[in-house]
């Protein structure tokens, strides 16, 4: 059991690293792309460009948090095939939880470590998605 605390923190904390990189990857990119703005007044195409942008850097940014945990659990051998522990790192990710595949008990710890991981990623990128649309919606979309 502490073995698993311990490789379920240290995989949050990785998965948290990447979370923040994507983050700031994508402010950087929202911010650099209004700096091409400065000297007129954008239109909607580039408030969709930017949006589609940032959720794209979010998509990709979980899934490379499903992969993390993939990998991990295919390393320790919890899953005979890659596409199963994908599977079920998706799945338990999301908080979906099927439970048509499932760990055995030794590592069942792990699969809880999982949902709290996706409860997290889901709330930080949501509050960015919805930080993005806030900052950029007065700017791209002009009021009536």
């Amino acid at each position: 059991m502490i073995s698993e605390l311990i490789i379920g923190t240290l995989t949050i904390l990785a998965s948290t690293a990447v979370m923040i990189a994507f983050v700031l990857v994508t402010i950087r990119l929202v911010r650099r792309a209004e700096a091409n703005y400065t000297d007129r007044r954008p239109g909607i195409w580039q408030f969709f460009r930017l949006l589609s942008s940032a959720v794209i850097l979010v998509l990709l940014a979980n899934t490379v948090c499903v992969w993390l945990w993939a990998i991990l659990f295919h390393f320790l051998g919890v899953f005979p095939t890659l596409e199963e522990a994908v599977y079920f790192s998706m799945v338990s990710f999301t908080t979906v939880g099927y439970g048509d595949v499932v760990v055995e008990h030794s590592w069942r710890i792990l699969s809880g470590f999982v949902s709290v991981n996706g409860l997290l990623a889901f709330g930080v990128f949501t509050a960015v998605l919805i930080e993005i649309i806030r900052g950029l919606s007065d700017r791209y979309i002009p009021r009536r």
